[in-house]
């Protein structure tokens, strides 16, 4: 389960790849550089605990369906990966944006499936240092390689098929909850 978990979590941080791609190198300073990626960053990580929060307060009102609960969810969360693919890969969900301050916005709206996660992750055992530790990690490495690709054009189309292919995994582990998880 733990590794079930860790995968979920990788994917999850997909979600800072298209803000990311926003952040120009060149033409943005390296202390709004570096504390947009840690607003992204942030984000993930507070709307993951405000998830954890809210599933700790109502997912035991639906522990006797917890299989189910958890095949929905995920499966809501890999339509809405694969939903977001073909906006990312137009262009509609790339922002370019000059200052710091203006990445809250966009890095809070692209982590709501982590959100949605976060309450599901009542359900499932591990220790949430570790999951944090992990998404930190994970939306660190993949904000920092998208804001130093230089090809912003090829840059889409791999965001798009990394968000297809999370979906489809997803997709795997919600089935994996529905048939083999009792």
């Amino acid at each position: 389960m733990q590794v079930v978990s860790i995968i979920i979590l990788f994917i999850l941080s997909f979600q800072v790849m298209p803000v990311a791609v926003g952040m120009d190198v060149r033409k943005t300073p390296a202390f709004h550089l570096i504390s947009g990626i840690l607003l992204l960053v942030s984000g993930q990580l507070l709307l993951f605990l405000i998830g954890i929060w809210l599933g700790n307060r109502f997912m035991h009102l639906l522990s006797g369906i917890k299989d189910y609960v958890l095949f929905v969810g995920f499966v809501l969360i890999a339509v809405r990966f694969n939903m977001e693919a073909f906006k990312v890969r137009k262009g509609e969900r790339t922002y370019i944006i000059g200052k710091s301050s203006t990445y809250i916005i966009p890095a809070i709206a692209q982590a709501v499936n982590t959100f949605l996660a976060g309450i599901l992750f009542y359900f499932m055992p591990g220790t949430l240092g570790n999951e944090l530790v992990y998404l930190a990690v994970f939306s660190f490495s993949l904000a920092i390689l998208f804001v130093l690709i230089k090809n912003k054009k090829l840059a889409l189309p791999a965001i798009s098929f990394l968000y297809m292919m999370g979906g489809g995994i997803l997709m795997g582990i919600a089935f994996y909850f529905i048939f083999f998880n009792h």
